[in-house]
Order: structure tokens, then C-alpha cells, then sequence
């Protein structure tokens, strides 16, 4: 009894090690709409796990080897759908056969095919998630691997031993595996949530400054393989101090939320819109030329110019200024775009508000003295 409990400890052990393992392939949850890729590597890798429990055999009664094969299985078809599924039960058939062909080669090959085909209907049928269901298919699969014993160990009296050991060692090692993945699962999304929102500006919705500041890391990082037009576009509301001196911070946040708003409409998905703190704006446009950026800009300006902010109390109308920095047409260096825009910003400002303008390093001193 102490050797049998050492090899369900052992397997049990590999099994947690390799689903920890596991949920390095991907940062999100492995799920049957993850990239096909992502969900071929899970396959490729539960594969591995199957094959390393065939190996670490469990000596149920003297003579007779028994090994946890089917939960990687379970586990792909539980969470990864057709394609992990596939890929893990035609290895272990392919594995099996190779060793002989046999009565019991024909019964495991059966055995693995009902467990993938059966887990893929109950999760398809019920909710992943819920205890009721993971607990459902370990059964079913614990059944399975006691009718698999039956065929193959005809005399009653081994039987009975043997299953007294598989049976508990197949239904806890299975309930322990999903669960185990499940709440690693749970807690990837969870993460990923908390994530979001803190990639989010409260107020309107759009991302806030440490968003933006990673987003432009990345495509500073993304123009070292494929250089391409980079546009900054930064925006700021025109004597919004005034809004809130006069109507109050309430109403000067839905004038925040407005304007949001009407930049998110303007700009759809064409590029990265972000709050960098109080009034102030900025859109990261790339692959997009400069030609079209600054229609799109103008466009925006008249938009908020023409359209009065409905307030409480009172229509209220409200211009913008905005500054325009393009890599590499008006910017030669990309760390350079922010401070660009920010002086074209201040420039519009200067001369009157309420109008675009595009960076130009022949104004450069000019805007920077007057800073």
C-alpha cells in the first residue's frame, strides 16, 4: 500500500507541475477561440504530459500497471476544445499501438476516445465553470477507466484489488486537475480585469496616461522591424478652468465625459485615444499618414466647436486647440513625437485657440522660449 500511495503522489505531482507549466503557453486561458497556434502548442504539450504518465505507472496489485493517461485528455477537451483534443488522444493511441497490439491496446484506444468525445459533450452542455459539471466528468471518466478494468482483468478477486486503488486514485486525481485549472483560469481573468481597469481613465472611459505611455513603448518598439508613419495628435480644451470655476466640478466632469465622447466617435478604431490628465487629449495614430491625420483632426475641432455641451442648467459652448507631431515627417526621432505635439499644443494656444496646428522645427525656439 505505501508503493501505491508513493506512485498516485508521484503522478499527482507531475500532473500539477505540468498544468502549472501549462498556464505559461499563454497569458490569457487556452479556450476553443484562442489563436489555432496557442491551442496546437496546448495539445503538443498535454501530449507530453500523457506520454510521461504512461510511463510512471501505478502497481495496482502485483503484475498490474495502471497509469492516469486520460486526464490531459479530460483537460482538453475540457477546456481546449477539437484541436488539443485531437492532437493528445492520437499521440497515446500511436504511443499504445507502437508497444503492441492486443486486446488491451484495442480497450485503451476505445477507453480514450469515449473520454474525449464524452468530456467535449458534458462541457458543451454545461456550464465549465460550475463544480457540478467538472464533477460530472470526472465521474464519468472514473467509470470509464472501472469498465476498462473489467474487460481486461477477467478474474474477479484482482479485479476487485485493483480497483479499490485505481478507481479512488483516477476520480481524485481527475477532480483535483480541473479544479486546479479552473481556478488558475479564474484567476488569469481576474487578473487581466484588474489589469483593464487600471489601463482605464474613470472618469471617461478612454485610457489613461500609463496606458498610453506602454502603448507608445510598444510602438517605438514595434518601428525597430517595420518602420511607418507614426502620427500624435494632442488636444486640449480651450479656458476649461473657466467651466469649472463657473458651473462647478460636476459640471465640469461631464464636460470631460462629453468631449470623450465625441473624440471616441470621431476617431472609431482608428486610433489609440487616451486622457492624459485633466482636460487633456492625445490619439496615437499608426500606419495612418500624416494626409489623413490632419483632416480627421480638423474635422474633430468643428465637431466640438459647433456642437454645445449639454449641461444641467445650461448649453455650454466649448472649443478645442490641437497639435500635430508625425514621425518621420515633421519628427526624425520617435522619442521626440511627444514633446513635438506638445509644442505644436502650445502654439495653437497662442495664436487664438480653437485651430490645428502642425508641428514645425523651424517654430521649435520660438515655442520654446515662450515656454
Amino acid at each position: 500500500m505505501k508503493s501505491i500511495l508513493f506512485d498516485v503522489l508521484h503522478n499527482v505531482t507531475l500532473l500539477m507541475a505540468g498544468f502549472y507549466l501549462l498556464g505559461k503557453l499563454s497569458p490569457l486561458p487556452i479556450t476553443r477561440e484562442s489563436p489555432r497556434m496557442t491551442r496546437v502548442y496546448y495539445g503538443l504539450a498535454l501530449s507530453v504530459i500523457s506520454l510521461l504518465l504512461m510511463q510512471m505507472t501505478i502497481e495496482a496489485a502485483p503484475g498490474v500497471m495502471v497509469d492516469l493517461r486520460h486526464i490531459p485528455v479530460i483537460v482538453a477537451a475540457y477546456f481546449g476544445g477539437a484541436i488539443p483534443t485531437t492532437i493528445v488522444t492520437i499521440a497515446i493511441i500511436i504511443y499504445r499501438f507502437s508497444l503492441g497490439t492486443n486486446l488491451a491496446a484495442f480497450t485503451a484506444f476505445g477507453f480514450i476516445v469515449a473520454v474525449a468525445l464524452g468530456t467535449s459533450l458534458i462541457v458543451r452542455e454545461m456550464p465549465p465553470y460550475a463544480k457540478r459539471t467538472f464533477t460530472l466528468v470526472t465521474i464519468y471518466a472514473t467509470a470509464l477507466h472501472a469498465l476498462v478494468l473489467w474487460i481486461v482483468l477477467p478474474k474477479q478477486i484482482l479485479l476487485l484489488e485493483v480497483m479499490s486503488v485505481v478507481v479512488p486514485a483516477s476520480f481524485v486525481s481527475s477532480w483535483l486537475a480541473l479544479l486546479i485549472i479552473r481556478d488558475i483560469r479564474l484567476t488569469k481573468q481576474s487578473l487581466r480585469m484588474l489589469h483593464q481597469k487600471a489601463q482605464l481613465d474613470f472618469l471617461t472611459g478612454l485610457n489613461n496616461s500609463r496606458a498610453f505611455n506602454e502603448y507608445f513603448t510598444d510602438v517605438k518598439q514595434r518601428l525597430i522591424l517595420n518602420k511607418q508613419s507614426v502620427v500624435l495628435l494632442t488636444i486640449d480644451i480651450d479656458h476649461f478652468k473657466h467651466v469649472n470655476d463657473t458651473y462647478g466640478h460636476e459640471s465640469g466632469d461631464e464636460v470631460l465625459r462629453q468631449f470623450a465622447s465625441r473624440l471616441r466617435d470621431g476617431v472609431a478604431e482608428s486610433g489609440y485615444l487616451s486622457r492624459n490628465g485633466g482636460e487633456e487629449f492625445s490619439v496615437l495614430f499608426e500606419g495612418i499618414p500624416l494626409t489623413e491625420v490632419l483632416p480627421l483632426a480638423e474635422q474633430l475641432r468643428e465637431r466640438i466647436a459647433t456642437s454645445p455641451f449639454r449641461l444641467a442648467t445650461t448649453d455650454l459652448s466649448l472649443t478645442a486647440s490641437f497639435g500635430i507631431a508625425a514621425y518621420d515627417e515633421t519628427t526624425y526621432q520617435i522619442e521626440l513625437l511627444l514633446p513635438d505635439a506638445d509644442a505644436a499644443l502650445y502654439q495653437a494656444k497662442q495664436q487664438g485657440r480653437n485651430q490645428v496646428v502642425l508641428f514645425s522645427p523651424n517654430a521649435e525656439s520660438a515655442v520654446s522660449f515662450q515656454e
